[in-house]
């Protein structure tokens, strides 16, 4: 077991790490979801060389998360989405080399400044299915996120105004997040890689402008808002190849819709479409 690189322990009805766990010294990846672990205190912190730590849906709390894991220096992936904590864990900010990290599925209410401040090499960030209201302004200094989920959370303050500094940025879901035209900046089509947009179940009365000008859009989710109709401009959307309008009391499709050569599924279901 001392050889041993991988590892993992998804549901095996597990209620505590198990001790023989610190034997294995050379254990990069450990995956322990889908059990029954309220901490994993002890022998993590006996795997120097660890990579990447997922403990998805489980019932750990913040407390029941070692602090001195996320000083290892190679720790690069941390999953502790669908479990039960109420904070960050304290000392995250000390995981710098961090490229992927998910906290989804919990009751998060805060992130503190400095975890923004200091895992700037992140591609990967979800943070959805939270009680986030606000997100601190560090944000913009996370330049490299390709992937950002900020999905069901109220986010009442949180304005959009540092995204257009995260230019690297392919998927943005916030579906949910209390969206409105006022609280999407125009300049959301600095963001020149976007090509997954989730603006589902917000407050939207009409498609924003910014994302016409998206030139590699290829999916967009409108649906669940107060959209009744709109034109999409000529020479927009020309990559576009899933749109989901539904559920926004459309009485027409949109108009310009047949300029969409790539268009390969469109959703307009629960709408007032008449075709006539």
């Amino acid at each position: 077991m001392t050889q041993m690189t991988w590892l993992k322990l998804n549901r095996a009805k597990l209620e505590r790490v198990p001790d023989e766990l610190s034997r294995c010294t050379n254990l990069e990846h450990l995956q322990m979801s889908r059990n029954f672990l309220s901490s994993v205190h002890g022998e993590l912190s006996d795997l120097p060389r660890l990579r990447s730590v997922i403990v998805r849906h489980n019932q750990v709390k913040t407390a029941g998360i070692p602090t001195d894991i996320f000083r290892m220096k190679d720790l690069t992936i941390i999953d502790f989405s669908h479990n039960q904590l109420r904070e960050v864990p304290p000392n995250l900010e000390y995981a710098k080399g961090a490229i992927v990290l998910n906290l989804s599925y919990n009751n998060i209410e805060t992130i503190p400044n400095q975890v923004f401040s200091n895992l700037i090499d992140l591609l990967f960030l979800d943070l959805s299915n939270n009680k986030l209201d606000m997100l601190p302004p560090q944000i913009r200094r996370l330049t490299m996120v390709q992937d950002l989920k900020l999905s069901n959370n109220p986010l009442h303050h949180f304005q959009l105004k540092q995204l257009p500094s995260m230019t690297a940025l392919r998927v943005l879901h916030m579906r949910n997040t209390n969206r409105t035209l006022e609280n999407i900046p125009p300049s959301l089509d600095d963001l020149e890689n976007l090509t997954d947009i989730d603006f589902a179940e917000n407050d939207l009365p009409a498609v924003p402008e910014a994302l016409f000008k998206l030139k590699s859009l290829r999916k967009l989710d409108i649906s669940g808002n107060k959209i009744d109709k709109f034109t999409i401009p000529e020479g927009s959307w020309e990559t576009l190849e899933t749109l989901n309008v539904s559920g926004n009391g459309m009485t027409a499709l949109p108009d310009g819709l047949v300029r969409l050569v790539k268009l390969q599924r469109l959703y307009a279901s629960d709408n007032k479409l008449t075709f006539e």
